[in-house]
């Protein structure tokens, strides 16, 4: 009886547990072990969190729907793979695809080199003589440099201003030496992206040569070559600093013919390409001492020339650019770097008759007595232009800073640099003639400053650099697909203007000059791709003109409107000046000749520019 009784009990839980079992499976899907002790509690808590799930069971299955999604897009990006890659390249197959790729670079590089705007000398230039400046700061400072002449056997590296003989085998001479190196490389790989310009975009160039505005920063690029070739590369680099002294010469030449042709005054943007002669004198005297003797001579007398007429305008003209303003500073600058080879003795007979007490004695003498005053009144313009700079910079900041950057802005590397190569040079001539104690008030002062100049050239050159090329592209590849052509210089009201001699610059005026205005009013010969093939067209999308922020066409509109009011009180003084109050009352009185006549006749303030109907077809 207890057998058989215990034998139906056991029948009756092994039922109940197979039931609970086959729920389980059919709601959970869990096959894990429960105590039958919990069962009922387990099997209530499981209903009543049937219609609830919790944060759990939503994360695991969002998992599982992610885990499902990640495998589909595997699958999905493999198909397509395997469909795009479909049948293997033959081999012409795949020099075409490279052959395509390498064109499309060589287009992109041509443009890029064809469009460069000019103002890259400046920061050739600037490159240039950090890397001087930086080198000569480490002579300066090492207890091992002693300072010697130029032709003495002891200068272990001629590089103007001063000479040292220095222990090369140190590692901070060969740090400064190869800092010096690598100066010299960025300066020359800038430099001859405007090389390059020249002798695939030919056109460009010369339609820049045609306007005193966009011809002024050509003579960077000779004074960056100068610098970089200079003492190096032997016989070759000699003959690239004979050529680019000789260009910049013939550069300030046609650049004073221009301005005359378009009656303009002399402003700070004369000066890369006038008194920018005396830096080729500096680098010339190195082989042919006469010959930096006569560049340095010409440069003193360009720099008398216009030095003061610019510094006067500057502060009675408000519509001068900032940049502009900021160029001031390289005109006595270059002019007292170069005058430093007149500290030096000019040949070897010269270095060997000063073993001569008696020769040194009267070389001295004859220095302090005529070099030294020049080379402090130089020094002391150099001052005044940087204090006349800081203030037309403040005067001109607040429309200044609404401009967007543009190479314009690249100008304010290489003045500040020639500065401070400038007072470096002073200090030499200084420190060499001066019979003062080298501790003195102004001898240290001149050091710090010199310092200052030299820490805040390097940090605006480089961060003007970087933007400058971050923005290249942009300036270089331009769209001119809907962008109204401009008319070309021999068309523009201007023009005729500047032909009648009606539009001269003055002394005193409140308009911006006419040569900058025909610059904005006829834009820039530029390089595009159309229909596969490479074009020149005019277009006011270079966003500089020189060394001026190119103007928006209101800007245009409001400052010709002024000058041509301008013009017509001068040639009626009794003209009511309330009366004319727009651009199209004063161009009444000028009576604008038939476009057939215009056409037919040769332009003589732009005779180096082409035709416009060829400029259309660009057929060069």
């Amino acid at each position: 009886m207890l057998s058989s009784s215990s034998s139906s009990s056991s029948n009756h839980w092994e039922r109940v547990a197979n039931a609970r079992r086959d729920y389980r499976d059919a709601n959970t899907g869990r096959h894990d072990y429960r105590d039958i002790e919990s069962g009922p509690r387990d099997e209530r808590q499981m209903l009543l969190n049937q219609g609830n799930s919790n944060y759990a069971s939503v994360s695991s299955h969002q998992q599982t729907k992610t885990r499902k999604k990640n495998k589909d897009q595997k699958h999905r990006r493999k198909h397509r793979q395997e469909k795009r890659r479909g049948p293997p390249l033959r081999l012409d197959d795949a020099f075409g695809m490279m052959w395509k790729k390498m064109h499309s670079i060589f287009v992109m590089l041509e443009l890029l080199i064809s469009n460069m705007p000019s103002l890259i000398g400046s920061l050739a230039l600037a490159w240039g003589s950090l890397g001087i400046d930086w080198f000569k700061w480490y002579e300066e400072n090492a207890s091992d440099c002693v300072p010697t002449d130029y032709h003495n056997e002891a200068c272990v590296f001629p590089e103007f201003p001063g000479c040292f003989a220095c222990d090369t085998s140190r590692a901070g001479y060969r740090i400064s030496l190869n800092f010096h190196y690598l100066c010299s490389a960025i300066s020359f790989a800038l430099a001859s992206c405007l090389i390059g310009k020249l002798l695939i975009a030919f056109p460009v160039v010369r339609d820049e040569l045609a306007n005193p505005t966009t011809a002024a920063p050509l003579g960077l690029l000779c004074m960056a070559l100068d610098k970089c070739f200079a003492g190096n590369f032997g016989f070759f680099g000699t003959a690239i600093l004979f050529m680019s002294s000789a260009l910049q010469t013939t550069v300030a030449i046609w650049f004073i013919f221009i301005s005359v042709v378009y009656k303009t005054l002399p402003e700070p943007s004369w000066f890369p390409n006038t008194t920018g002669i005396g830096l080729a004198a500096v680098k010339m005297f190195l082989y042919w001492a006469m010959g930096g003797y006569i560049l340095s001579g010409v440069s003193l007398v360009a720099f008398f020339m216009f030095y003061f007429v610019a510094l006067y305008r500057l502060h009675t003209n408000e519509k001068i650019s900032a940049v502009v303003c900021w160029l001031q500073l390289s005109g006595p600058a270059v002019v007292l770097y170069g005058y430093s080879i007149f500290s030096q003795p000019g040949s070897d007979e010269e270095e060997l008759s000063l073993l001569n007490p008696e020769n040194k004695a009267q070389f001295f003498q004859v220095h302090r007595k005529y070099y030294m005053p020049l080379n402090h009144l130089l020094f002391a313009f150099c001052m005044i232009s940087m204090a006349s700079a800081l203030y037309c910079l403040k005067t001109r900041w607040a429309s200044f800073k609404s401009k967007e950057f543009s190479p314009a802005h690249v100008g304010f590397c290489a003045p500040l640099a020639s500065h401070a190569n400038a007072i470096q040079a002073y200090r030499a001539s200084l420190n060499k003639y001066s019979l003062s104690p080298p501790n003195t008030f102004f001898k240290e002062f001149l050091y710090r400053y010199w310092c200052l100049s030299l820490i805040c050239g390097t940090i605006l050159t480089v961060i003007l650099t970087f933007k400058f090329l971050r923005h290249l592209p942009l300036w270089c590849q331009i769209d001119v697909e809907d962008d109204e052509i401009p008319p070309p210089p021999d068309e523009t009201i201007l023009t005729r203007l500047l032909q009648n001699g009606e539009a001269a610059d003055a002394m005193n005026q409140h308009f911006v000059s006419a040569a900058v205005l025909q610059a904005n009013e006829s834009g820039a010969l530029v390089r595009v791709l159309r229909d596969g093939k490479m074009k020149y067209v005019r277009s006011r999308r270079m966003p500089s003109m020189g060394f001026d922020p190119i103007m928006n066409t209101s800007e245009l509109m409001s400052e010709r409107d002024r000058l041509i009011q301008h013009i017509s009180y001068a040639a009626k003084p009794s003209l009511d000046r309330g009366g004319m109050t727009s651009f199209d009352d004063a161009i009444r009185d000028f009576q604008e000749p038939e476009r057939s006549r215009a056409s037919s006749r040769r332009n003589n303030l732009n005779f180096m520019s082409f035709d416009a109907a060829t400029l259309m077809r660009g057929d060069f």
